[in-house]
């Protein structure tokens, strides 16, 4: 074996070879005749898999300069604030093979930790070792690398810039391929009439000019990418257009100088305009269908009522966009709206529900001077809030960065798709290679159309968007639906679950104690309630709660509190006791008492002057949707278990009540998360506080009580909605969103293997091939969005585009003001 290895991938090759197969030949070969070769002398000054040091010392060192102030203390306080974890905004984002590159920055820039680019908001996680390198040097590499980089205040400042910068690039590059056409068209006609040599080769230098603003400033977006992908040894979805559009001209050039071969100015200008178009227009649909299902969009309202001092027609309320608000602003809250800031009240009282937040399930009083958060609901009247917070600096911004932190582990689907479209990308540049030197011996003429058409129509991007897109989607459906999944790993996880681990108190249960039956006079209702409401045992406050209607009109005296016996007193001259039919007796009731406790109930006995008149009995109620939860948990094939810390007993009848074959007791918290070492493909539903050590260590956590601010501290999946049908929803989901997944994916390999196949048939010319490539990633796109990942019950929200709405609603008095003013002007 040759002890250099191979020049293109480093594998080991043969004794005195320099590449271990045929196709790193080819690969290498190519992109060494087309000028490329440096990546490779480049990558071997350093050898070894991950380099010494910068790829450019001085143009990094350069490059990093500029990002001075990103190590600056007041920039690290606030964007930085632990020294080693930032969010940046990137420029360049254009594709799903920018998310590959980004994923590759800890190999080429040592002291990178990791890496996760969030394609939908251009959203860079960073983290680093700062004994090792800098934030300023990371943004230089980036820079180099083809991504400048913005903090996140920035970022609607940087995309502007971005699209302007893109809609000139389309502008010129259209301007250039219109008057390349005209040109070839003259040509053309030409021909036909025996144009001069000096005319024609007068016209073929000036397409060649023309066209230089086409594979020059209008191609720099291609060729950064498929830079930046050598750089980080990815396989780019842009090296084969970037070969395509290079390779086009410079033939075209040598023709035109040594005067033989066709020329195929025109042919790239228009190639460089429709790959441009089909760019822009695919961009904008994934950003939209993408930036509708993140968290924060989902869980907060799109607009807001702002507070207009300086009005025309004196201060009013108008509509803006959430996005928009600054601390200072005042907002108006009606009752049944969602606050879309965090504030302090400065008008008004009402009742807001802090559910989602604190799991607190009764609305709370707040007045002028309390606190109002992002998320939570006002319920009773109209509120004034002054806004000390908005979008990612509320607390329920700073949850959602939480949660979408644990998205930097990628899932190990996409993981997997990345790599097989890093090899696709290799085997389109081998394909292109044998069909140009096949057709050069079949019709010189076609080998242009026929490599270029490959090069462009065989670009992976349905297959990139195919994974991405739809667990996306399918996550931010959920959190429209009402559950919160911390990542598109668990999403996945959820989909592959084949048993579900069941927390009873809570879960199963309401989680709280109450009467369950009652068979005693009506009249003593009332008495019952006031007598147990002198006693703080937990069961005495269910029956407390259950006759509270009228135990206030119940005068008591001579009251005696038996310690674990009961409870008595004597009302209008009649002795009352309630308590244990151990202490009180049973009398005719014995039967159904002891059939109430093998249930898992607790029977009271109540008595008058010593005589037992009735019975009560008390337990932790099952769910309303428990059974029917159950029965769709398992016709979706899983395999259920109850385990609860609670009396073996009162877990055995409530798992025979629900058809629970696996049930224990008694099962401490710790127990209950070592059964999962042993269990895989396993998911526990519980509480978010009880059950954190076994929500952890289950391969998929789902907390269905608490806030979410503690549930998605330790659990994969956090329930807004009570009960136990979100879960199943969840499931079901889960799964529907992997059908949408494997159906993306099986389209976009039919789609490459077809449309390669016509190409390399010469079926297939470049324009065509540039309108179809953008077509098949917008078809994958569809066919996330408009698919059913989760239901969303009648009544929830709705996500909407609120800078839409904001939009209309200024247009619309903008209309009403024009109408008012015409109707007011004098005639004449």
């Amino acid at each position: 074996m040759s002890d250099r290895g191979c020049l293109h991938c480093g594998q080991p090759a043969p004794e005195n070879a320099d590449f271990c197969c045929p196709g790193c030949r080819a690969v290498y070969e190519m992109l060494d005749a087309q000028g490329l070769g440096d990546f490779y002398r480049m990558r071997d000054r350093f050898g070894g898999e991950r380099p010494a040091g910068p790829i450019d010392g001085e143009a990094l060192a350069e490059s990093a300069s500029a990002y001075a102030h990103y190590d600056e203390p007041e920039f690290q306080s606030r964007y930085a604030p632990d020294g080693q974890r930032c969010t940046l905004y990137l420029d360049g984002v254009h594709c799903a093979a920018c998310v590959w590159v980004m994923d590759q920055l800890p190999r080429v820039m040592p002291g990178v930790r990791a890496s996760r680019l969030e394609f939908a908001t251009q959203r860079l996680h960073l983290e680093w070792d700062p004994a090792a390198t800098s934030l300023s040097a990371i943004g230089g590499m980036l820079h180099q690398l083809g991504y400048p980089s913005h903090p996140l205040n920035e970022a609607d400042a940087a995309e502007r810039r971005r699209k302007r910068s893109d809609l000139l690039r389309l502008a010129i590059s259209f301007a250039a391929a219109g008057n390349t056409m005209l040109l070839a068209a003259a040509l053309y006609a030409g021909e036909l009439q025996d144009m001069s040599p000096k005319f024609t080769e007068y016209f073929e230098w000036w397409s060649a000019i023309l066209t230089i603003p086409s594979v020059t400033y209008g191609s720099m977006p291609f060729y950064r990418g498929a830079w930046g992908g050598l750089r980080t040894r990815t396989a780019h979805i842009d090296v084969p257009i970037s070969l395509g559009i290079i390779g086009g001209y410079v033939a075209s050039v040598f023709s035109v100088i040594y005067g033989f071969g066709a020329v195929y100015f025109d042919t790239v200008g228009l190639l460089v305009f429709l790959l441009l178009l089909g760019r822009f227009f695919q961009q904008r649909g994934q950003r939209a269908a993408l930036r509708g299902t993140e968290l924060l969009a989902v869980l907060t309202p799109p607009i807001a009522w702002r507070l207009d001092p300086n009005a025309p027609d004196g201060p009013r309320f108008r509509a803006v966009a959430s996005s928009r608000l600054r601390p200072g602003d005042q907002l108006r809250v009606r009752a049944g709206e969602t606050m879309p800031a965090d504030g302090t009240v400065v008008r008004g009282q009402s009742f807001v529900d802090l559910s989602f937040l604190t799991g607190e399930s009764r609305p709370l009083p707040v007045g002028e001077g309390g606190r109002a958060f992002a998320g939570s609901m006002n319920v009773a009247d109209e509120l004034w809030i002054r806004v000390e917070a908005a979008g990612s600096e509320t607390r329920v911004g700073r949850m959602v960065a939480f949660a979408e932190r644990a998205d930097a582990v990628r899932a190990p689907l996409l993981r997997a798709v990345d790599r097989i479209s890093g090899w696709f990308v290799g085997l389109v540049l081998l394909l292109a290679v044998v069909g140009g030197v096949a057709w050069w011996f079949i019709d010189p003429s076609k080998v242009f159309n026929v490599v270029v058409g490959l090069l462009v129509v065989s670009c992976p991007c349905a297959l990139g968007l195919a994974t991405p897109v739809a667990l996306s989607v399918g996550r931010g459906r959920a959190a429209t639906a009402g559950t919160l999944i911390r990542s598109t790993a668990a999403l996945e996880r959820l989909a592959r679950v084949r048993r579900v681990v069941l927390d009873k108190t809570g879960t199963l249960t309401e989680g709280r104690l109450g009467v369950v039956t009652a068979h005693v006079p009506p009249e003593l209702r009332p008495v019952l309630g006031a007598l147990e409401s002198r006693s703080g045992h937990p069961i005495a406050r269910a029956v407390a709660t259950w006759g509270a209607d009228g135990a206030g009109d119940v005068a008591l005296t001579e009251v005696e509190e038996l310690a674990s016996r009961g409870i008595a007193a004597t009302v209008a001259g009649r002795r009352v006791a309630v308590g244990s039919g151990a202490h009180l007796g049973r009398g005719p009731f014995e039967g159904p008492m002891h059939a109430a406790a093998e249930r898992g109930e607790t029977p009271l006995a109540v008595a008058v002057d010593g005589v037992v008149v009735g019975y009560l009995t008390l337990g932790d109620k099952l769910r309303e949707d428990t059974p029917a939860a159950l029965d769709r948990l398992r016709a979706l094939g899983l395999e259920l278990a109850l385990r609860s810390g609670d009396d073996p007993a009162v877990v055995r009848a409530v798992a025979d009540r629900l058809g629970v074959a696996d049930a224990r007791g008694e099962v401490s918290p710790e127990a209950k998360a070592a059964e999962f070492e042993t269990t895989p493909l396993s998911a526990m539903v519980g509480d978010g506080v009880n059950d954190a050590p076994a929500l952890r260590a289950a391969d998929v956590g789902i907390a269905v009580a608490g806030g979410a601010e503690a549930a998605l501290g330790v659990a994969d999946a956090y329930m807004t909605h009570r009960g136990l049908m979100p879960v199943v929803e969840l499931f079901e989901g889960a799964r529907r969103t992997m059908r949408v997944v494997r159906r993306n994916l099986w389209f976009s390999l039919a789609y490459n293997v077809l449309f390669a196949t016509l190409a390399l048939t010469g079926h297939i010319s470049p324009f065509v091939a540039a309108v179809i490539m953008p077509l098949s990633g917008l078809t994958v796109l569809a066919s996330s969005v408009f698919s059913r990942h989760h239901a969303v019950p009648e009544g929830r929200r709705a996500v909407v585009d609120g800078a839409r709405l904001a939009e209309e609603a200024e247009r619309a008095e903008a209309m009403a003001k024009a109408t008012a003013g015409a109707i007011r002007r004098p005639a004449g």
